[in-house]
């Protein structure tokens, strides 16, 4: 069986990749087909976090991550952040993301706003018990001091893309450690043994989000056994057992049974 640790089916944070209820109808039952049994999807803002748990609360191998994404962070007013924080008591609702720091040239927020944001949504973690799932692109030591300053509970480091050191140092906090598509990509070969010293009960597999081919299928959750299979030649073991054990790994990281 397989598992998907963080994948958006809301849309991304600039509102393409949108899908209707028919599409995501499709791309679940695609993933069930495939042997996907549980994904996290995560939002991007407080509109998609309200559609995310309506979501998750009719669709059972679905879980809500909400927050608000880097690229399109600033700080939360009170009545965002209570909102958010009402939404988190939804039984479905297991975590806190996707959020954290970005400085590419895609991020639209500045330095200050993401860093002001990213605090309130730590912050928020840490008062629901709700562990966060971090995205990074650059300011790996603001991250870290952000983190080490509001305590919030051991989370999730997704889509790493780090070196040996950055490693560690999740590994050091509890974190777990999503590895997704960016194994396809040239990148690939700097990864390879970075990936392989991830432990494996801190190993979690992750798509990103749902997409649509070139030819315009639609590709859900499933393209994370592309992923076990890779790591799996990486690791000398088997797709399936990649699977197994991060699926286990995000059921106990969520606390679900």
């Amino acid at each position: 069986m397989y598992s998907d640790a963080h994948t958006h089916i809301t849309g991304t944070p600039f509102g393409d990749k949108v899908f209707t209820p028919q599409e995501i109808q499709t791309i679940l039952k695609k993933d069930r087909e495939n042997g996907v049994v549980l994904i996290l999807a995560g939002s991007t803002d407080l509109a998609t976090t309200r559609k995310l748990v309506e979501i998750a609360a009719v669709e059972e191998m679905v879980y809500a991550s909400i927050g608000i994404h880097p690229w399109i962070a600033e700080p939360l007013d009170e009545d965002a952040y209570n909102a958010f924080k009402t939404m988190a008591r939804h039984p479905k609702v297991v975590a806190i993301g996707e959020i954290g720091l970005d400085d590419s040239p895609r991020s639209r927020s500045s330095k200050e706003a993401q860093i002001q944001c990213l605090s309130q949504q730590l912050r928020l973690s840490r008062e629901t018990g709700l562990p966060p799932l971090i995205h990074q692109r650059g300011l790996h030591r603001e991250l870290m001091d952000a983190i080490k300053r509001e305590q919030p509970p051991a989370g999730v480091m997704h889509g790493f893309g780090g070196d040996d050191a950055e490693l560690k140092e999740w590994l050091d906090l509890g974190y777990y450690i999503t590895v997704g598509m960016h194994v396809f990509t040239p990148e690939s070969v700097r990864l390879k043994d970075i990936v392989k010293q991830v432990p494996s009960d801190r190993l979690l597999l992750e798509s990103d989000s749902a997409d649509r081919s070139p030819a315009g299928e639609l590709e859900g959750q499933e393209r994370v056994i592309g992923i076990a299979k890779l790591l799996a030649s990486w690791r000398e073991t088997t797709a399936e057992k990649i699977g197994d054990i991060s699926t286990a790994n995000l059921r106990r990281w969520l606390k679900i049974s």
